[in-house]
């Protein structure tokens, strides 16, 4: 069973507008955006399960993980 990612905002233009994409467990959130094309360092929020995790966390089966990009503005 594979991990779902779920970005949010403008970085979900970078995956072709998918509101989910299917990811590989038993790597990183980063390494997976990476791979995905997504700057890890643009996003903001990395939510495993509903829990707040950093970019270390290494995915698992069956995980949901909301990505949120910084905010610019001014």
């Amino acid at each position: 069973m594979p991990a779902t990612l779920r970005p949010s905002g403008a970085l979900r233009e970078v995956v072709g507008g998918q509101a989910e994409v299917q990811v590989e467990t038993g790597r990183t959130v980063r390494e997976t955006l990476a791979a995905l094309g997504i700057v890890p360092e643009v996003v903001a929020l990395v939510v495993v399960n509903e829990e707040q995790r950093s970019k270390d966390y290494v995915i698992q089966e069956g995980d949901v993980i909301r990505v949120l990009a910084v905010i610019g503005g001014g």
